[in-house]
């Protein structure tokens, strides 16, 4: 495989501009690189340990709620069985503007309000609640011919949609059932939230929480719904294949030796098309008293199988990524090789890959990739709520042979500031800008820029 070699001279400004930030402001601790996917639902976090990975949780967390709007009536509902006394009602509101230019080419830009709306019962019997989430994404701007940009239907037209609508069973303690529309957080197959609306799925759901310091899932997941769709279909049509019918079947756990060391495996098959199976380790130590280090492994084989409607095929990629923390800012290092067979195949969200970034992914068949970070957190020098992260990526691919493709490299800015307290509690307002350039034959370049602005009002 034939490599382009990295640039000497702009490797070596990059570390030096980094080592001069990390001087300048008196820096607290730091975050390991996370894949793009993990990085659109969270500001930079303030520690390594606070950072999640792709198989730490294998099921959605719960965010921490400000208190209720409604405080005297949920008060009052202390006297209720706790399947009422214990309902949550939030409604989260989103806006969301959007413009992407691929160079010379194509234009996509729109603006779009709206959000969603959560409920949630408390246990019956400590066996059984119900939960569900309605989406909607409404044009505020949306010319026609700049249409794309995936925060509204294609025409630019606004929809809404019964995103989740599940039952949830105790099976023991720890162990749960959750039945038919509902979120899910594991590599390859997620929420995806960089966009108005997240993906959401139709599955039935096996999981199991710190059973002897295991955790598990096993799932059937029959159906999918992306984020600019108000329908759920069938998984092999999702990924690229009419009047078909196939789901998916996985199973996956992880295995923690302390809390902050642990290992995980997960296996996706998608019926008639391929199997994805992935692993990863990640570990997490003190330098010293104020410095921590954390490193982490990754690997993806995937092939085709069944019927192999895709083709035959067999590919992998490997990464790993190493992480220093120091009062106040993370700076991390990764990189990732994928085999020169076949990209790797992801319709059902986004990558684990450490070096994802907003635009590329840099899993494209012969790609070898790295990229690095660095977060930083200023409520260390006196601004409180207020976080941005840098990354830079790389990657080359073979010049010759069906694995050719440009080589390519982007820069992702994004600046939070989460209000802590006052009527403005709550309110995230998100900048984030891409640039991804291409070298070589058929290359293409794009800019991207994005304003987000979330707001959760806890109702009950």
């Amino acid at each position: 495989m034939s490599i382009t070699p990295i640039n000497n001279y702009r490797l070596s400004a990059i570390l030096i501009l980094l080592t001069i930030l990390i001087s300048l402001f008196d820096i607290d601790r730091v975050m390991a690189a996370r894949p793009n996917y993990i990085a659109n639902e969270s500001p930079a976090a303030d520690s390594i340990r606070d950072q999640r990975s792709p198989l730490e949780e294998l099921q959605p967390k719960k965010a921490i709620q400000p208190p209720p709007f409604f405080p005297e009536l949920k008060q009052k509902m202390g006297t209720l069985p706790p399947f009422w006394r214990d309902t949550n009602l939030n409604l989260h509101i989103r806006s969301y503007y959007f413009v992407s230019e691929i160079a010379e080419i194509k234009k996509n830009e729109a603006w779009a309000l709206g959000g969603w709306l959560e409920y949630e019962s408390g246990w019956w019997k400590d066996l059984l609640k119900v939960g569900g989430v309605g989406y909607t994404s409404q044009k505020l701007y949306g010319p026609e011919d700049r249409d794309g940009t995936l925060l509204l239907k294609p025409g630019q037209e606004g929809f809404s949609v019964l995103g989740q609508a599940y039952l949830r069973a105790r099976i023991a303690e720890g162990i749960n059932l959750r039945l038919y529309r509902q979120s899910l957080e594991l590599p390859y197959i997620n929420k995806d939230d960089s966009r108005m609306v997240p993906n959401t799925f139709e599955a039935y759901t096996l999981d199991g929480k710190s059973i002897h310091n295991i955790d598990f899932i096993v799932s059937h997941v029959t159906k999918m719904k992306t984020r600019s769709s108000s329908e759920f279909r069938y998984m092999s049509e999702v990924a690229g294949f009419p009047d078909t019918d196939k789901g998916l079947t996985m199973g996956g756990a992880s295995y923690s030796f302390t809390e902050d060391i642990y290992i995980g495996v997960i296996s996706q098959y998608s019926w008639d098309l391929w199997n994805t199976s992935y692993a990863e380790a990640t570990g997490v130590w003190n330098l010293t008293e104020e410095m921590e280090i954390g490193l982490s492994a990754q690997y993806t084989d995937q092939r085709s199988v069944g019927d192999e409607l895709d083709g035959v095929f067999s590919t992998s990629v490997f990464g790993a990524t190493v992480a220093l923390s120091y009062q106040g800012a993370i700076m991390s290092f990764a990189f990732s090789s994928t085999d020169d067979d076949r990209r790797i195949r992801r319709p059902y969200g986004g990558t684990p890959s450490y070096v994802s970034l907003m635009e590329s992914k840099f899993d494209r068949a012969g790609e070898d990739a790295w990229r690095t970070g660095l977060s930083y957190d200023f409520r260390f020098v006196g601004i409180d709520g207020l976080s941005a992260f840098v990354d830079y990526a790389r990657g080359n691919t073979p010049d010759s042979g069906p694995a050719a493709s440009p080589d390519q490299d982007e820069f992702d800015l994004t600046v939070d500031y989460r209000f802590k307290k006052g009527p403005f509690e709550s309110l995230w307002l998100r900048f984030r800008g891409a640039v991804l350039n291409q070298h070589g034959p058929n290359a293409r370049d794009i800019v991207n820029f994005r304003i987000i602005l979330n707001y959760d009002l806890p109702i009950l």
